[in-house]
């Protein structure tokens, strides 16, 4: 016959051995406006834009039915192809106030050493910019 105790102990054993632990680093940086043309007044046409790209790695090749999905010319700069083709800019149209987020998931199962063994690293890199445009003098 099995005890309370017995069946306890096991669900415990059960719900701790089957945790996802689920880590997010971020990182960025902004650029601030580098002005383009001095000599004219400007105005906003549009307010944060964005443009994003991601990749995730699987570093556990136990699991060789996942792949790295492809990044064509680095993290960034497919951030900022996607962003251009979103949001193309116009006539005496230019990116302002541009900020570049990159951020890093992790996601893992608990060892019994107290570490995490890692299973899916997915590191997204967001572009965003305001959009502004230059009146013709």
């Amino acid at each position: 016959m099995i005890s309370l105790k017995n069946i306890v102990a096991f669900s415990l054993i059960l719900i701790i051995s089957s945790c996802t632990v689920i880590s997010t680093t971020h990182s960025f940086y902004h650029h601030g406006t580098d002005s383009i043309k001095t000599n004219s007044s400007f105005k906003y046409v549009k307010y944060n834009v964005i443009g994003k790209a991601r990749t995730t790695y699987y570093p556990n090749k136990l699991r060789p039915s996942k792949q790295q999905l492809p990044v064509n010319n680095g993290l960034i700069a497919d951030a900022k192809v996607n962003l251009n083709k979103l949001f193309p800019l116009g006539p005496n149209q230019a990116y302002a106030n541009l900020t570049i987020d990159v951020l890093e998931t992790t996601q893992g199962t608990p060892s019994s050493a107290g570490g995490i063994i890692v299973n899916e690293i997915t590191l997204e890199a967001v572009v965003s910019a305001d959009i502004v445009e230059y009146e013709k003098n």
